[in-house]
C-alpha cells in the first residue's frame, strides 16, 4: 500500500493506493496520523478510491486513526469508497461510525 499526503486548508488528505491489510502499512498510516496531529491538522480525509481490498486489520487501522484524531479534537472521514470497501464497513456496522463521501472535495467541504 502507498499513502500520498496533501493538505487543503486545514484538512489533511491521505490518498491510499493498493491493499489495506495492516502490517507494514499500519506503521505508515500511524505515522501519517501522528504527523497530522503534531501539525494540528486533525481533520483528516482518507481517499479510498484506489484501494483494491481491505481486511479486518485495515478496518482496525482506520478505527485507530479515527480514535486518535477525535481524542485530539478532530475527525476522520472517508471518501471515494468502492463497493468492495463499502461492504466490510456495512457488515461490521462501521458505516454508522465513519462519515462517508462520494468525493474528496465533498469530504473536505464537510469540515
Amino acid at each position: 500500500m502507498e499513502i500520498k499526503t496533501r493538505t487543503e486548508g486545514a484538512v489533511r488528505i491521505l490518498e491510499m493506493t493498493g491493499d489495506l491489510m495492516g502490517g507494514a502499512e499500519l506503521d505508515r498510516f500511524r505515522q501519517c496520523i501522528d504527523e497530522a496531529i503534531e501539525e494540528e491538522k486533525v481533520n483528516v480525509v482518507v481517499d479510498l478510491g484506489k484501494v483494491n481490498w481491505m481486511n479486518s486489520s485495515g478496518l482496525g487501522m482506520l478505527i485507530s486513526g479515527l480514535t486518535s484524531l477525535r481524542s485530539s479534537g478532530g475527525d476522520l472521514r472517508l471518501a471515494n469508497l468502492t463497493e468492495r470497501i463499502r461492504r466490510p464497513l456495512q457488515i461490521t456496522k462501521l458505516d454508522s461510525v465513519f462519515q462517508q463521501f462520494t468525493s474528496v472535495a465533498d469530504a473536505v467541504k464537510s469540515y
